[in-house]
């Protein structure tokens, strides 16, 4: 006779989440691309200013979303885990944007709102760093392209003569040359646009600052740079934001010290 075999269902997997660190940060949004079928997550964007955000430029070209997507416009998204969902609904709540200027050759991109952010507990900007960035100090960056388990990375500058081999004259373009790091995916993180945290002495507290916005990998395998194919060995060149600084104050209608940091970097 023929035997009832019975099979034990397995659960679903648990829902993934947000790491806490990343989703307790105040100044990171997301810019999306907004369409009638919905909201598309493009990469992060770093509020530092209550109307001026900073992405990379790869990030802010509009040619590849609008053919992915359809014909639409850029939004920023500051609320909670949706900054860092993928696909939004239409109509889930945004920031529009007014104008995007983007510096190629400094890979960063500023974003102007239409409105200004309010003050919220949710929401704060960070102050940019102006100092000069040492060999030895301790940089670290957000991968917002995968916000789960531990997105915080910490970075490791190249020698000049290293990089300068790689991108000649990057220092020129003000751009900062770091070294691959453990478990490097650049299928997934090809455009950069996450902000690069420094820490500024202050005392005997040290208060992060933003040095920079991740940028573009450089590879000799020949489908790396567009994210087709991972290179482990690749190395990053990020914008400064130094160098801007007066022009993003500009922008925003404040004077560059309420923005800034002078402060050295550890």
């Amino acid at each position: 006779m023929a035997q009832n075999v019975t099979t034990q269902q397995q659960p679903p997997p648990p829902p993934q989440t947000v790491s806490p660190n990343l989703a307790a940060t105040k100044f990171i949004a997301g810019l999306f691309w907004s369409t009638t079928s919905g909201l598309h997550r493009r990469c992060a964007a770093t509020i530092v200013a209550n109307n001026v955000l900073l992405t990379s430029a790869s990030c802010a070209l509009d040619k590849y979303p609008n053919v992915a997507h359809g014909p639409g416009q850029w939004v920023v998204v500051t609320a909670g885990d949706s900054r860092f969902t993928q696909k939004l609904a239409a109509g889930t709540q945004s920031m529009a944007v007014k104008s995007v200027d983007i510096d190629q050759c400094a890979n960063l991109a500023t974003i102007t709102l239409t409105t200004p952010l309010a003050p919220s507990e949710a929401i704060k900007p960070i102050l940019m760093s102006n100092a000069q960035v040492p060999l030895t100090a301790m940089l670290n960056t957000y991968n917002t392209s995968n916000p789960f388990g531990s997105p915080f990375l910490a970075l490791t500058q190249g020698n000049q003569q290293q990089c300068e081999a790689i991108k000649p004259q990057y220092s020129q373009d003000k751009l900062i040359c770091t070294q691959p790091i453990q478990g490097q995916f650049i299928t997934s993180d090809y455009l950069g646009g996450d902000p690069i945290i420094g820490f500024s002495v202050q005392g005997s507290t040290p208060v992060a600052v933003l040095v920079g916005i991740t940028g573009q990998f450089y590879s000799n395998l020949v489908n790396a740079q567009t994210g087709g194919i991972n290179d482990p060995a690749a190395y990053r060149f990020s914008g400064l934001v130094g160098s801007r600084i007066a022009q993003i104050a500009s922008t925003a209608g404040v004077e560059p010290a309420t923005l800034t940091s002078s402060n050295p970097l550890g």
